[in-house]
């Protein structure tokens, strides 16, 4: 079994200024657990929710005249880690950073932060892999080109 270094993500990624994007999710009584935080397991939901919210919304993968419909192009998540950094409560209402990490020849790398209040409760790092017909092919140039423009911004 491969043991893997640990890497910590770039401290800038807990000021939410530096993401491009921004979705808010207001938390709902059901992600709770029984010692009143916000669930690990709903916490990714949040990630997954505002990364399909973003894909939808540059690339129009979900409408009926989007790239979905018009052409092949379909993103999988290959990996997803997610640092859980503070607690999250009920009931609140919290912001999820998006921003675009790096681009390869067929996969993604998008970032993402949960945050409250300006505080950073949690950091996601997700691959996403472009498949066409069941094979990882090359993201297109036009969405390259809109991906790119969504890049995380670095400090100064």
């Amino acid at each position: 079994m491969e043991t893997r270094e640990r890497v910590t993500p770039d401290p800038g990624r807990r000021e939410l200024a530096r993401y491009p994007w921004v979705h808010e999710i207001r938390a709902r009584f059901a992600d709770v657990d029984n010692l009143g935080h916000i669930n690990n397991v709903a916490v990714v939901s949040y990630y997954e929710d505002a990364r399909a919210t973003f894909n939808n919304e540059l690339l129009g993968l979900f409408s009926l005249h989007g790239s979905a419909k018009a052409g092949p192009f379909h993103f999988l998540v290959a990996q997803s880690r997610v640092d859980y950094l503070a607690e999250a409560h009920y009931p609140g209402t919290f912001q999820v950073g998006v921003a675009i990490g790096s681009i390869g020849r067929s996969s993604v790398v998008y970032y993402a932060g949960l945050f409250r209040d300006g505080r950073c409760l949690g950091l996601c790092d997700a691959v996403l892999v472009h498949r066409v017909a069941g094979s990882t092919t090359a993201v297109p140039p036009d969405r390259r080109a809109l991906l790119e423009k969504m890049a995380f911004r670095a400090g100064n």
